[in-house]
């Protein structure tokens, strides 16, 4: 068996194996999902600010 052969067989077998055990988030787990990184998002962002906030009235700008 050649190394063409032998890469392409990997790669038939990964592209199987990773279609077998994966599958589309239920609407619910979509959801969840969203809410979870928007507020990952605002709270980051409440950090820089609350930073941003502290460095501006040290300095005295």
């Amino acid at each position: 068996m050649g190394f063409t052969q032998t890469v392409m067989k990997y790669y038939i077998n990964s592209k199987r194996l990773l279609f077998q055990s994966t599958k589309r988030p239920s609407r619910r787990e979509l959801i969840i999902t969203s809410r979870i990184t928007a507020l990952g998002v605002i709270f980051i962002g409440l950090i820089g600010f609350v930073v941003q906030l502290v460095v501006s009235f040290a300095i005295g700008k």
